[in-house]
């Protein structure tokens, strides 16, 4: 799939169903093509509550990214963003019956092949972009995530669990569509086996079974088997592209992680748009030929033919 320059859409409705996962109540969602570039709204059938996927309209972060305006709260909408975003689909009016969207199996892959069977179209005028121009950073504590300057959009992600069984894992792609359907969206949601009752007592994952979550356990994961060696990390990816849809526009830049997660992915949008002076509108976005490994120490890296 080729790199789109113009605006897009999908070329048709699309309707899923399912139940939530944190929830556990049944939800629908509609996907509109929209005429001209508007960005991605949600609208809360229910109520007629249009929510702008933007950061600032962010809430709560607990184990998912939710939208709130006007007392209505849209959750869990990572997934879906991350699949869009990921196919270069950035401009789509997305109606849902309830207060959190389906979790499917828990990976971006049904919304991925829902919108290529629908197909997407370009809209008039030239899709633009945000660069960064400067390094800008957010931490909390030993977790941090960055965004630095880059010809494309290449994202760089290391996550460290406690435990033998999932531990230390990182990978970095730089993405297009090709790679995100490839290499991130089928990653599933995951979490540690010990944590799962205290989520529920917190009204949390009341949806969640090994249908739709990689659970790890002390000798590994619980799951008949994993879709990829390094499926945490690669959801991890997955949720960041989701939450970077809360830019609003799709970013060129190096993105580097480090234990981070929805709170995080989400104050860098923030801090992004709080600072205009490290980033610039541009309509150019070709990939740079270089291939960067992890140096966590600095803020740059070597780079080596592609």
């Amino acid at each position: 799939m080729p790199r789109s320059t113009t605006p897009q859409t999908l070329s048709r409705e699309i309707t899923i169903s399912g139940h939530g996962l944190h929830g556990n109540r049944p939800c629908s969602v509609r996907l509109v093509p929209v005429a001209e570039p508007t960005g991605i709204l949600f609208v809360h059938t229910p109520t007629g509550t249009a929510i702008p996927a933007r950061a600032d309209l962010a809430g709560d972060l607990v184990l998912a990214t939710t939208l709130v305006k006007d007392g209505v709260r849209l959750q869990t909408v990572e997934h879906l963003l991350s699949a869009l975003m990921g196919l270069e689909v950035e401009h789509l009016r997305i109606e849902v019956d309830a207060e959190e969207l389906p979790i499917l199996d828990g990976s971006a892959a049904p919304w991925v092949e829902a919108i290529l069977q629908a197909g997407v179209k370009g809209l008039e005028g030239r899709r633009r972009f945000m660069k960064i121009t400067q390094p800008i950073e957010v931490r909390n504590g030993d977790r941090w995530i960055r965004a630095l300057p880059y010809d494309g959009l290449r994202l760089r992600y290391v996550i460290d669990f406690p435990i033998p069984a999932l531990g230390r894992q990182s990978r970095e792609l730089s993405l297009t569509p090709d790679k995100y359907r490839r290499e991130l969206g089928a990653a599933r949601t995951f979490c540690l086996a010990q944590e799962i009752d205290m989520m529920r007592a917190r009204g949390l994952a009341l949806g969640g079974s090994l249908d739709n979550a990689v659970v790890f356990g002390a000798d590994g994961p619980l799951n008949e088997s994993l879709r990829y060696e390094d499926e945490a990390v690669r959801h991890k990816m997955l949720d960041l592209v989701g939450d970077l849809a809360l830019l609003g526009a799709p970013l060129l830049g190096l993105v580097e992680a480090h234990a981070a997660g929805h709170a995080l992915h989400v104050a860098l949008a923030q801090a992004i748009l709080a600072a205009p002076s490290c980033w610039e509108w541009t309509e150019e976005a070709e990939p740079a030929n270089v291939r960067f490994f992890f140096q966590p120490a600095g803020l740059t890296a070597a780079a080596q033919p592609a």
